[in-house]
């Protein structure tokens, strides 16, 4: 396997496990912020429209950059962000806020992402390399889904967020430390 590919694994990974220590219990963190489980769709429906559209949008713009790589530190930096701004978070609206910039976040990365990935893998294994990474971010979201709710049942969600914080900058720090390695 590419190294490229395997970083680009390595922080799908992080970030995926991140993502899974909070969102089984994000309805219960929304109503601990005032909200109801009308917010909790809701918000999260902000998360998923502004990721769908902005991907849209930005990945014209990253297909003719030569510094695809930075949209990956960025993406991942405004993820740990966003990350941090939920642990901060005190009404429902702000929690709109922070679902527009993870849904940024997102677009940022993944198509980015995808791109390298497909660029990266080896041609004569590619479904095994893709399995890898179908299997693995389920994986990952998984156990960071299990760890969430243990965590949370010792800590309050700060924790959890804290520690999605660090994963994500994780992520953006191996591609960083990657970066001439990516194209």
């Amino acid at each position: 396997m590419h190294p490229v590919a395997k970083v680009l694994l390595l922080t799908a990974f992080l970030a995926n496990f991140a993502e899974g220590l909070y969102t089984p219990v994000y309805a219960a963190y929304v109503e601990e912020v005032g909200g109801g489980v009308v917010d909790a769709g809701l918000s999260w429906s902000v998360n998923l429209i502004v990721f769908g559209l902005l991907a849209l949008l930005l990945s014209r713009v990253q297909d003719r950059s030569r510094g695809k790589v930075w949209y990956l530190v960025a993406g991942y930096l405004l993820s740990a962000l966003s990350s941090a701004l939920f642990a901060l978070a005190s009404t429902p609206l702000m929690l709109y806020v922070v679902q527009f910039i993870r849904g940024l976040s997102w677009a940022m990365i993944s198509p980015v992402w995808d791109s390298f990935f497909t660029l990266y893998v080896d041609k004569k294994r590619a479904t095994v390399e893709w399995g890898y990474y179908e299997g693995g971010w389920s994986i990952a979201m998984g156990l960071g889904s299990a760890a969430g709710g243990i965590l949370l049942a010792f800590a309050p969600f700060h924790v959890l967020f804290t520690l999605s914080f660090f994963l994500n900058v994780l992520a953006a720090l191996a591609v960083f430390l990657y970066r001439r390695e990516f194209l």
